[in-house]
């Protein structure tokens, strides 16, 4: 897979109208990145992808941008909920809080239900509700952010998925210094995984408690979070390999390959857990 620039401007209608040229002319899939330089304007680059967009597969009427927004504003509503909420907790804040704060749960829940209508028939919807976590599954939520933060024309490997969301060695915040990953993504992530643990998955759990107790025998002083660090990145790197194949192309196999969880009562190979015991690597 290549790409190349479209083009660059200060409008962001412009930028778009270069993806669409390109679209229709070539049938070839092209997208929109935004980009602020520190003390500049912010510019909108539009680039021209190499192979061919499927999503109409599995989801009718919407892009991959599309779908970031989607994902972008189920976000914003969540956290304006968390924001309600905490104020609400305040002994001096009026009835007229409390009730906004449910009437925000109340759409919240609303515009969930029409997200997961839309992307219902895409195979990750089905890996997400097959994944136990918490008290039940990854979810419909879960699913819509894999969906709006993972673009397979740019994410073609696992690593750029992981590196984007923050699960790479050095994936750290820095002070004064950009980070080259999202960090509300990381946050997600990590969320994901500690979900997953508690709900005692039969896939990944085992995983899981496998690679912590290689961690525990090498003396690393949490051996809990980097077992849950490695459960993130291996739940981003399967999202991404289920979201790219099934626009039918193909996926690198990385270093000790896991593949991801196909049927509700699935265990891991018995190998692969005393592989991760050992931090031996499987061919």
């Amino acid at each position: 897979m290549a790409k190349k620039v479209l083009g660059t401007s200060g409008d962001l209608e412009t930028a778009i109208k270069l993806c669409r040229e390109y679209e229709e002319s070539t049938g070839l899939y092209a997208r929109v990145v935004s980009q602020t330089v520190q003390g500049a304007n912010k510019t909108y680059v539009a680039y021209g992808y190499d192979e061919e967009c499927r999503l109409s597969r599995h989801i009718q009427g919407i892009s991959h941008t599309g779908l970031r927004i989607l994902a972008a504003s189920y976000l914003a509503s969540t956290k304006l909920r968390a924001q309600l909420e905490a104020i609400s907790k305040n002994p001096s804040a009026p009835p007229v809080v409390h009730e906004m704060s449910r009437e925000v749960l109340r759409e919240k829940k609303s515009s969930l239900q029409k997200i997961s209508d839309i992307i219902s028939r895409h195979p990750i919807y089905h890996w997400c509700r097959i994944v136990s976590a918490g008290r039940g599954s990854l979810g419909d939520a879960a699913a819509i952010v894999f969906l709006g933060y993972i673009d397979p024309h740019e994410a073609i490997t696992a690593g750029k998925a992981k590196k984007y969301w923050g699960f790479f060695p050095g994936g750290k915040l820095r002070s004064g210094v950009r980070s080259a990953f999202n960090p509300q993504l990381k946050g997600i992530g990590f969320f994901a995984a500690s979900r997953v643990v508690m709900g005692r998955d039969s896939y990944y759990r085992p995983l899981f408690d496998a690679k912590k107790e290689y961690y525990a025998s090498k003396g690393y002083m949490s051996p809990h979070n980097k077992a849950l660090f490695w459960l993130a990145a291996l739940l981003v790197s399967n999202a991404q390999q289920i979201i790219r194949e099934s626009e039918g192309y193909s996926v690198p196999r990385h270093r000790m390959h896991i593949d991801p969880k196909q049927s509700a009562d699935q265990t891991p190979d018995e190998r692969v857990l005393e592989a991760l015991r050992r931090g031996q690597i499987l061919q």
